[in-house]
């Protein structure tokens, strides 16, 4: 019982301290299981599911791994690890993906319109909305589709960037569901 009071209680503590310190607005939710699983990062939360957390607090990391899940809006990331770094800086937040492949969803609110992608690492600027695929990175909406070593995708104004390492960017465009998509 001492074991307990003296080291797992103080443990708890500093959780719940250090997930109140990632919030830019007070989460006034009942549930703790709620507030664990939710960080609001502009205004929008971010559900992160994961078989295991790890938190640095000295460093502002959080580290999860096994099967993650990232949510935010309309938006989606699959991963095997996840790191999630400077959330007490709102000008810094990103969150890196890695995986085999990290697999990325958005659903587009004007038209419900789906935009898939995978590589082996994809970087989440959370203030910058903009998801990066790093390493045989591939986007595809509907049959159209861009092959890149790295592809940018502003999710806001929905930019794609693709950019080689080596060699050159390979896109199929389908001219028809391109008018459909910009309907």
């Amino acid at each position: 019982m001492r074991l307990q009071k003296r080291f797992i209680y103080p443990l708890f503590f500093m959780l719940s301290i250090s997930y109140g310190c990632f919030a830019d607005e007070p989460n006034t939710s009942t549930s703790e299981e709620q507030h664990d699983k939710k960080m609001l990062v502009n205004n929008k939360p971010i559900t992160i599911d994961a078989n295991n957390q790890q938190i640095d607090i000295e460093k502002n990391i959080i580290t999860f791994s096994g099967n993650v899940q990232i949510i935010q809006d309309g938006l989606t990331i699959l991963a095997d690890k996840v790191i999630v770094t400077d959330m007490q800086d709102s000008t810094k937040q990103k969150i890196t993906a890695y995986g085999n492949p990290v697999n990325f969803k958005q659903i587009l609110p004007q038209n419900n319109k789906v935009v898939t992608g995978h590589s082996e690492q994809i970087i989440y600027d959370v203030k910058q909305n903009i998801v990066t695929l790093r390493n045989n990175a591939e986007l595809f909406q509907q049959d159209n589709h861009v092959v890149s070593s790295i592809i940018s995708y502003n999710v806001k104004q929905q930019l794609i960037l693709a950019q080689p390492k080596n060699g050159r960017v390979k896109s199929t465009i389908i001219p028809s569901q391109v008018k459909e998509i910009n309907k």
